[in-house]
Order: structure tokens, then C-alpha cells, then sequence
């Protein structure tokens, strides 16, 4: 569902929403799969990645909005 809506370009209004959708995914791998499985696993390592990428787009200010 989140590709769909970034390929179409109009879903995600504002960064806020995208970044919203990001944490409801890694929150579902966690609520719905156990602890020791590799989709949580996965789901807080890309989350930390994830969060690392954004933050340093905001401290470079790459993430504009108009």
C-alpha cells in the first residue's frame, strides 16, 4: 500500500503523513509477529535505519515542503 501511494505522488500531502504510514509498518511487524521472529528483527533494524536516514535529511535540510 505505501508504494502505491508514493508512486502516485498525490497521496502523501505532507512529510508528516508518509512518516506516519513508515511507523504504522515497523509498529504492524512488532504487533503481529513474536519477538524472536525475523520480521521483528527486521522491523527495528529498518526502523533505526530509517530514522538515521530522516534525521539526517533533516539536518541537511533535504526534506523541504512546499
Amino acid at each position: 500500500m505505501i508504494t502505491t501511494r508514493v508512486e502516485s505522488e498525490q497521496y502523501y500531502i505532507t512529510l508528516e503523513m508518509f512518516l506516519a504510514d513508515m511507523k504504522r509498518m515497523f509498529a504492524n511487524a512488532r504487533t503481529y509477529n513474536m519477538h524472536h521472529t525475523v520480521y521483528y528483527k527486521c522491523a527495528n533494524r529498518l526502523e533505526s535505519f530509517f530514522s538515521g536516514i530522516f534525521q539526517s535529511g533533516l539536518q541537511d535540510n533535504k526534506f523541504q515542503q512546499n
